[in-house]
């Protein structure tokens, strides 16, 4: 049965991980590690920061160590230098275009002005908008097995990958009225520079099926799913995902398990028009 979490218990969770930044502010930190800080899965983790926060976790970091550094220039000796080198800073000039950036003025006149300390903002923003609201439900999803092909890059050039799937299966005559396509999603996309986001075009076939077809084996485990479906063009799926995690979730009672969100996609863009577009968001509950 599901452990009952309320908003209050999320918004524990994320402070959490601020505490924890702000107490290893000189140390690199895993993003895995904060993950496992707050009690969610990595699969799930950034987006539900993301949400909560108002920000991501790297600019979280990155605002908190700019203030630690505010801080030094304030209350120590230490040079530019040895402070760019205390947070990471590959050299003073980086740090000094960083925090430039931030504070509108450089650390040296910083310094000499001894300017009032901001604040760093350590408790969670205010509940925020969404424009959107959509309807989940929660359902039993059965073991289902596929063949599909890796995709690294921007989310929304999948589209190509999944044409290469369709090809390799149809030209075997596996494709029919019962095939099914899905899409894994292994990484929030305002997370990590677009190059990096990982991702599987998928579509349903045996295992014989699969080699034959020069593709991935794939599995997606059975389990109950909290279910979103979406009307509409694909490029606007992310609105859709920053309600689910950020207004939905902190409110359903409901954990996450330790395995990614995905998609189905219940029409064929090639013979409807982007308005009409079906898309079901699966995101899978721990037992």
């Amino acid at each position: 049965m599901n452990k009952t979490l309320t908003l209050a218990i999320y918004r524990d969770r994320i402070l959490a991980v601020v505490d924890y930044i702000w107490r290893n502010i000189e140390r690199d930190v895993e993003l895995n590690t904060l993950a496992d800080v707050a009690h969610f899965s990595p699969y799930h983790f950034h987006r539900i920061y993301r949400e909560m926060m108002h920000e991501t976790v790297s600019t979280t970091v990155r605002r908190l160590r700019l203030h630690y550094a505010a801080c030094q220039l304030l209350r120590t000796n230490h040079s530019v230098e040895t402070i760019a080198t205390t947070l990471g800073y590959g050299s003073g000039e980086a740090f000094s275009r960083a925090f430039s950036r931030a504070y509108t003025i450089t650390p040296s006149a910083y310094r000499q002005q001894r300017s009032p300390l901001p604040e760093a903002k350590m408790a969670l923003p205010s509940r925020r908008f969404y424009a959107m609201k959509h309807t989940v439900e929660i359902e039993k999803f059965n073991k289902v097995e596929f063949g599909g092909l890796a995709h690294q890059g921007d989310y929304l050039d999948i589209g190509a990958v999944f044409e290469k799937v369709f090809v390799s299966a149809g030209s075997k005559q596996f494709l029919n009225e019962h095939s099914r396509s899905f899409g894994i999603y292994y990484d929030d996309p305002t997370s990590k520079d677009k190059s990096a986001l990982r991702s599987h075009a998928c579509v349903t076939l045996n295992p014989q099926q699969v080699k034959e077809a020069g593709l991935d084996y794939l599995t997606l485990e059975a389990g109950n799913h909290a279910v979103l479906t979406f009307t509409g063009p694909y490029s606007e799926l992310e609105q859709a995902y920053e309600w689910f995690y950020g207004e939905w979730l902190p409110q359903s009672g409901y954990q996450l398990a330790d395995r990614p969100p995905f998609e189905e996609y219940l029409n064929d863009p090639k013979t409807v028009p982007p308005s009409e577009l079906l898309t079901k968001i699966y995101l899978p509950l721990a037992e």
